[in-house]
């Protein structure tokens, strides 16, 4: 378990003037959550934390030298690192799913997210152990609601139907930020609108501050495209 696990989310709100009152704020929706921390894959199972203790109970059901070895075997970093990638270059949010020293309701984190970021390195003196920093963010599963052309009175009325649930198995859009672009270009190049910059923007949570300043190698969730 990493010595910090950050957890943020972030609030929203719009301010107004309003004419006899003066500014108000009105709440929105709050920003998607964001888990970051850092830790590292040991080369070597001579580390205490990687041999948990057992209780009596326990170690009776794990006689099986089979089990024991299937679902504690350390494996080497390389494996650990590769499943981070395959998992970053799936298309898919992952599921977080974290408990916490205390297991109660309202320590328990249990989300979809994607990998924002995942670097990783090594250090002196610790001869193949890979260090790393993980920063997750929510994913918020989304789907184009209808709209059906129906005949009332004569006329021709338009009806929304409700949203069905985004498909989970559906690889989520995503572009990998390159030096250069801006959102205008990659609302022109990926959805083949410039003007949809904003839904980008808003669907990423980036700042107005930051639209000068995109970090090279985010990866970026693409709105669907408009058929």
């Amino acid at each position: 378990m990493p010595e910090k696990i950050s957890i943020s989310r972030g609030g929203r709100s719009s301010d107004f003037q309003v004419l006899g009152i003066g500014s108000v704020s009105v709440p929105e929706s709050p920003e998607l959550a964001e888990i970051s921390f850092e830790s590292f894959f040991p080369q070597q199972d001579t580390y205490p934390f990687i041999h948990p203790y057992y209780s009596k109970k326990e170690k009776e059901v794990m006689k099986d030298e089979v089990i024991i070895k299937q679902y504690f075997e350390l494996l080497p970093p390389s494996s650990y690192v590769q499943s981070m990638n395959k998992w970053m270059a799936s298309g898919y949010p992952i599921r977080v799913i974290y408990i916490g020293a205390n297991a109660n309701k309202g320590n328990i984190v249990n989300l979809p997210m994607t990998i924002e970021s995942f670097e990783r390195y090594e250090e002196a003196g610790s001869v193949g152990d890979v260090f790393y920093s993980l920063k997750l963010k929510e994913y918020a599963f989304f789907s184009p609601r209808k709209v059906k052309a129906v005949q009332k009175n004569g006329q021709t009325a338009l009806r929304k139907e409700a949203s069905a649930r985004s498909d989970e198995r559906i690889p989520a859009q995503k572009y990998v930020l390159r030096a250069g672009d801006t959102l205008i270009g990659v609302a022109k190049s990926q959805l083949g609108d410039s003007g949809r910059w904003r839904e980008i923007q808003k669907l990423n949570g980036i700042k107005d501050s930051e639209l000068n300043r995109l970090q090279t190698g985010r990866t970026l969730q693409l709105p669907p495209k408009k058929r």
